[in-house]
């Protein structure tokens, strides 16, 4: 499709404004020129060097950025300084940078107002312009392109076509002549390449450049402003509370970091920028692994390192398409305001995701945030795993993120092939310029030889997350401790309450269901805080329930104190009113009883578990067991409810250590004794038998147990020796179906346990026999190769320091031929320089030769007044000549140190014959 064009002067549909409008996406001025290196880098231009430079013209500060790429002819240039073309593909496995096809006019009119280009591909040569200046003067309705392309012979390809365009470009750009165009054509080197000049760089609020190129003569910088703390320094906007990173504001910085795998030199202001691999640069390199699901089960890796230049420049380094997009992104624990993640740096291609316009940002997408998410686990994971391998090695030494580090590994590019090379460890200080010949390494020693391969498919971390294994240990370990606290802390409690137990015998046998009578209280406070724990049981329960009931509660703590209890509560309860709370603290998981209203008095009993199983024994087994009440003491952990019963009140209580009144209308107060022994005493007497019971009962629990484990182990032996038997017997059939096969089979099913047993303990006798020999023959075979090895051993020795001496010999011999090498190419270039000038004196001196016969012949033809004069011609020619000569002596004499200069006649030949000589030799040297 052909361009729109008026007056010879291409046009583009859009306004003017559009390219200011279209520039104020690059917030940040090194992004805009990121742009234009971009377009030098992508592989339809492969530039092996761009150069980035500040100059003047007619008193304009100019940017200059000059690459020896593959270059453009006019169509191309069209399209670049248009819109919307984008034609960039993958070459040679490079993937471009470049989608939009509006990094050039974004980028150039961000940083100026006019640029202009100059491009040659090696057919043709061309110049364009885009230029603001010019739209508002010609006051142009559209953008206008002015392109002229001139031929290799420096001529104009179409003068009528390329008229206006011509004079568009010589008056609104800094070069008035066609020879200073085609002088700056001539300043890109080689054949093929571009060169872009900018100028009316755009100015701050003070009408001050935005550029500071005084700091430092080798590189652009963002001029310093005071921020409010008084400190000078360039922040970008998302760096608000960051320790500026140097990339931010230092052009030369932020272009050694700019590609994640750099295949281009930069050179800026004269300088080459030391391009670093950022993934290889780092300390305590580890890889982890991300795969996100909305990428179908692909893998991405994720580099984590220590930055090793600075601690304070820490965060992911997120590129796209090999290309910087986000530097320094902190995520995880370095967002928390503390040390954490302090010094980390992490390094992710994300291909995956979509770039803004800009290049600076993604797209704020579902799948960035997860993105952003994972990192912030697997930096965290990283961290953590990090601070905890050096403390436990060096648990006395500095953080980790305070000591000193070094990269891991060294890399360096060469300068002829732009490959990278790993160096070993120790080289501190290399050349200025690096080639592969320099390499200490034999197989990567030449340029033609490929770079190390990379592990691309990464599938597992490099490294183990121990610690998170050790969390979940420690997290176990807890939980079993505090388990079997709580186990012992029960069984405590149990055997305290079975001590602490007072035992009482009920009043009335025949009441069913024993329950305690709370005490009245005015104050609803104290009575929502009264420790009291009551047993609630059905009336109905049997002898068998009562049993479990009793037993749950052994494990029930019980107080050293008991409540006692008026006559006047027995007397008084039915005048209380029926809407009295009571506290229940229930502290089993078996099901709640139903509450027996018909039940107008509640009596309290504490019994012994022990007694109480004695008593049950001698009891009947109809009759109804009493429970247990208890005060619970306020550490208890138990779950309380409250509940209505009707007829039953609450009264004040009075706690006493020991002594329990017992509610009855004539009882009296007493010290209780058993045939005139003190309670105590007996107490201890039932609690002995009651423990020589338990005792007991256990011995014949666990001797029924050993009896049936006993007859479990009989009948295992006895299967096994009928499998052991079985399998003999087939051995024995099969062995005899060889041989004789009915006799066999009818002796072996005829042969008695007792014979098949024998047979058995006789085989088991002949393989420890067996196995003796075997373990006898071990021993000599063992001391015989003890013998060989070493005998072996010394030859081994030796042979090895022969191959040391070897493998010596052969480096210093390829040290030697290394050196050789770079005498002989040096030997080469003079041999060259040498061989040029000999031709050059040859030339002249046949160019004498042959003016010698034409001046004798002028001589000889000339009249005799004239012969004064030929004689002084032909004088003349010899002083040239003689003067030529005494030059060729003084070449001839760095050759052949030999020669004596003084002895040497320049009227004659001999000068002429000996360089005559010396052209043959080199010629044949050559030759050979």
């Amino acid at each position: 499709m052909a361009a729109k064009t008026q007056g010879g002067i291409r046009l583009s549909a859009l306004c003017p404004k559009f390219l200011h409008t279209n520039s104020t996406s690059h917030t940040w001025p090194f992004s805009a020129i990121a742009e234009l290196i971009d377009n030098a880098y992508d592989p339809d231009v492969s530039a092996k060097q761009i150069w980035i430079d500040k100059t003047v013209i007619n008193d304009n500060i100019c940017l200059t950025f000059t690459d020896n790429g593959n270059g453009m002819n006019s169509e191309k240039l069209h399209k670049m300084l248009s819109f919307g073309f984008s034609e960039k593909s993958v070459m040679n496995g490079r993937v471009p940078v470049g989608l939009y096809g509006n990094g050039f006019k974004s980028g150039s009119m961000r940083l100026g107002k006019d640029a202009i280009v100059f491009t040659k591909n090696g057919d043709t040569m061309s110049v364009g312009l885009l230029s603001q200046t010019f739209l508002e003067v010609t006051k142009a309705e559209h953008v206008m392109v002015p392109i002229v392309t001139f031929t290799n012979q420096r001529q104009i390809s179409d003068p009528a076509e390329s008229k206006n365009s011509l004079k568009a470009i010589l008056t609104h750009s800094l070069f008035s002549t066609e020879e200073k165009l085609l002088a700056e054509l001539d300043a890109i080197i080689g054949k093929k390449g571009t060169r872009i000049i900018i100028w009316n760089l755009r100015k701050d609020k003070n009408d001050k450049p935005e550029f500071d190129f005084d700091k430092d003569k080798y590189d652009i910088r963002i001029p310093e402003d005071l921020d409010e703390t008084g400190k000078r320094g360039y922040k970008k906007q998302e760096r608000l509370d960051q320790i500026v990173p140097e990339s931010d504001y230092s052009l030369r910085a932020y272009c050694s970091i700019l590609y994640l795998k750099p295949t281009m030199q930069i050179i800026l202001r004269g300088q080459k920028v030391k391009t670093q691999l950022v993934s290889k640069s780092l300390a305590f390199i580890e890889r982890d692994i991300y795969r996100p699901k909305f990428l179908n089960a692909k893998t991405v890796r994720i580099t984590f390192g220590f930055n090793c230049r600075n601690k304070d420049h820490y965060g992911i380094m997120m590129y796209h398409k090999n290309r910087l997009i986000k530097a320094y992104e902190r995520v995880g624990c370095q967002l928390k305001a503390n040390n954490m993640g302090v010094g980390v740096v992490g390094i992710i291609e994300c291909n995956f995701l979509k770039p803004t316009h800009n290049k600076q940002d993604f797209d704020y997408t579902n799948e960035y945030r997860l993105t952003i998410a994972a990192l912030g686990e697997k930096l965290n994971d990283y961290w953590n795993e990090m601070k905890t391998k050096k403390n436990e090695e060096y648990p006395l030494a500095l953080p980790v993120e305070e000591i000193q580090k070094q990269p891991d590994q060294t890399w360096v590019q060469c300068d002829a092939c732009l490959k990278w090379r790993k160096l070993p460890d120790g080289i501190e200080h290399l050349p200025e310029k690096w080639y592969c010949s320099l390499n200490p390494d034999p197989q990567f020693r030449n340029c033609n030889v490929p770079e190390e391969p990379e592990d691309d498919d990464l599938i597992h971390p490099t490294y183990e997350k121990t610690y998170k294994k050790k969390d979940r240990e420690k997290l176990k370990r807890r939980l079993e401790y505090s388990h079997q606290i709580n186990n012992e802390i029960l069984l405590k409690t149990s055997v305290s309450s079975s001590k602490d137990f007072k035992t009482f015998s009920s009043p009335n046998a025949k009441e069913p269901l024993p329950r305690l009578l709370i005490p009245k209280s005015s104050d609803a406070s104290v009575r929502r805080s009264l420790p009291i724990l009551i047993k609630v049981s059905p009336p109905h329960l049997d002898a068998d329930s009562s049993l479990k009931r009793r037993t749950q509660s052994c494990a029930t703590p019980v107080a050293l104190k008991t409540p006692r209890l008026s006559d006047q509560t027995f007397n008084n309860h039915e005048e209380e009113d029926d809407d009295e709370d009571v506290i229940i603290l229930e502290e089993s998981s078996t099901p709640k009883p139903s509450a027996d209203p018909d039940v107008p008095v509640v009596k309290t009993e504490c019994i012994n578990l022990d007694q109480e199983e004695k008593q049950k024994e001698s009891s009947p087994v109809g009759e109804p067991c009493s429970a247990t009440t208890s005060e619970a003491r306020s550490e208890q952990l138990s779950s309380a409810t409250q509940t209505e019963l009707p007829k039953l009140v609450v009264k004040k209580e009075e706690v006493e250590d020991i002594p329990v009144q017992i509610p009855g209308a004539g009882m009296e107060k007493e010290q209780h004794k058993v045939n005139g022994v003190p309670e105590t005493s007996v107490e201890m007497e039932n609690e002995l038998k009651n423990q020589l019971q338990s005792l007991n009962r256990e011995k014949e629990m666990y001797q029924s147990k050993c009896e049936a484990l006993t007859k479990q182990v009989e009948t295992l032996e006895q299967q096994l020796l009928e499998m052991n038997n079985k399998y003999v017997k087939k051995e024995m059939c099969h062995q005899a179906t060889e041989t004789i096969p009915s006799c066999g089979e009818g002796n072996a099913d005829g042969r008695s346990l007792a014979e098949v047993t024998a047979l058995y303990e006789q085989a088991l006798e002949e393989i420890a026999t067996l196995k003796e020999q075997c373990s006898t023959l071990q021993n000599l075979k063992t001391e015989c190769s003890k013998c060989a090895d070493g005998e072996s051993k010394s030859e081994v020795d030796e042979m090895a320091v022969q191959l040391d001496d070897v493998f010596r010999q052969l480096d210093k011999c390829t040290t030697e031929r290394d050196g050789y090498k770079s005498q002989i190419e040096v030997l080469e270039v003079e041999k060259n320089q040498m061989a040029c000038q000999c031709e050059e004196l040859k030339a002249e001196l046949a160019q004498l030769k042959a003016s010698i016969p034409q001046a004798v012949a002028r001589a000889n033809d000339s009249t005799t007044s004239n012969v004064e004069d030929s004689v002084n011609f032909s004088d003349g020619e010899s002083l040239k000549l003689r003067s030529l000569r005494v030059n060729v002596g003084q070449l001839l004499a760095t050759i052949m140190p030999d020669l004596d200069l003084q002895q040497v006649n320049y009227d004659i030949d001999v000068v002429d014959e000996i360089l005559g000589q010396v052209v043959e030799q080199m010629h044949e040297i050559s030759s050979t």
